[in-house]
């Protein structure tokens, strides 16, 4: 065939989705038994929603998800509050419209950006950690390693779009997958052992043989590629393998706890509880009594080998101000998963270039994902998706 494509998340369907209208034959490789990657919507009996064991949300209006999201997209409507149920929408819109302020002259980390004069003197207390907590939380980073300068540039990226707008897909966000996929070949159960390239072309060593084409779309996740699961003939570039050590994948566990009945004001869209699991929401605009907890970057870690189950509801127990118990809970960890090492990826100090380089052809080898996103969207899926769509281009230019 003319192009392979490594990994059937949305970046690597997007690629191929393109490559296959302008008439090329593409073959997708993929490593699990389903597509989507970090796309998972799981449906479980007795469960009156779709769990999202991986992303959630739509930030803002972006177009590479405007017509995949087709009808099913709902804008979550509610109110923020903090523990003891107090209010927080004044203090989360304080802190929305003071973060831009961090600019700094030259890169360094968002903690040492925090500790500024005057970052200071322009926040409260409160303010101050709330940010610090909305910034790892949010982006599965550590402050002590994270760019500012990165954190800033994806900042004015989810607010050229409306970022602060965000809505959910009610039927499930692989719904976006599914229509990605739509008339592509697509291999499950396929993971990549190898792949040689050369002026050639590529060859993929599999588990089921060998396939060969012109070329190959590498979507594989920062987390892989820094895991070396997939073997390169040869060696990658010194540049390619140094820009993949530079970037950070950051770890995400998600709690989904069902109850009774809802134990929570009416107008609760999300509750920043503090605690081992310090930030929880609802799946809206359903009403069912489902609520997510979310824990990233070190709040992550600190979970492994325990009971994140029990500790998502003892910061519910504090945060609510009573007893509760759940009927049922599911648990998704992204960073032991094998296909993917992590959540998704962040920029630490001076690592922006990072970005660009990864998403560098090299010979026949072009490469897409999230992690290759370098003008704000990394993170994201409407990125990965751009990347995807990126690559494909990239590919018919050269042809």
């Amino acid at each position: 065939m003319d192009v392979l494509v490594i990994g059937a998340g949305v970046a690597g369907l997007a690629a191929a989705r393109a490559l296959h209208l302008a008439g090329h034959s593409v073959l997708v490789l993929e490593a699990r038994d389903r597509i989507g990657g970090r796309v998972h919507t799981v449906r479980i009996a007795g469960w009156p929603v779709p769990l999202e064991a991986g992303a959630e949300f739509i930030h803002g209006k972006p177009p590479p998800l405007k017509a995949l999201s087709g009808n099913d997209r709902r804008e979550v409507k509610g109110r923020q509050y903090l523990a003891g149920l107090r209010p927080g929408n004044e203090l989360w819109e304080s802190v929305q419209e003071k973060l831009p302020s961090l600019r700094p002259l030259r890169d360094r980390s968002v903690e040492d950006a925090f500790r500024t004069l005057r970052w200071r003197l322009r926040t409260s207390e409160e303010e101050r950690s709330m940010a610090a907590a909305f910034v790892e939380g949010f982006n599965a980073a550590r402050l002590d390693r994270a760019s500012v300068k990165a954190i800033l540039q994806q900042m004015e990226a989810a607010r050229k779009i409306g970022g602060d707008r965000i809505a959910r897909l009610p039927r499930g966000y692989d719904r976006v997958a599914q229509r990605l996929s739509r008339g592509l070949r697509v291999e499950l159960n396929s993971p990549v052992l190898e792949l040689r390239w050369s002026r050639k072309g590529v060859e993929a060593l599999t588990a089921r043989g060998s396939l060969s084409a012109e070329c190959a779309v590498v979507t594989l996740p920062l987390g892989v590629l820094q895991k070396s699961t997939v073997r390169f003939v040869p060696p990658l570039p010194q540049r390619k393998l140094l820009s993949i050590s530079r970037l950070a994948m950051g770890p995400v566990v998600k709690v989904a706890l069902l109850f009774e009945k809802p134990l929570w004001p009416r107008d609760l869209a999300f509750l920043q509880a503090g605690g081992e699991v310090p930030t929880f929401w609802r799946p809206l605009p359903s009403r069912a009594p489902v609520l997510i907890g979310w824990a990233a970057s070190r709040k992550a870690l600190a979970l492994r080998g325990k009971d994140a189950v029990a500790a998502a509801v003892r910061s519910l127990r504090a945060a609510l101000e009573k007893p509760v118990e759940p009927v049922d809970a599911r648990v998704f960890e992204w960073q032991d998963d094998p296909w993917s090492r992590g959540a998704y990826s962040w920029v630490p100090v001076g690592a922006m270039k990072a970005q660009r380089e990864l998403a560098e052809r090299v010979g026949p080898l072009f490469f897409a994902g999230e992690a290759t996103e370098f003008q704000g969207a990394c993170g994201t899926v409407h990125g990965a998706i751009e990347t995807g769509r990126r690559a494909a281009r990239e590919i018919l230019a050269d042809r």
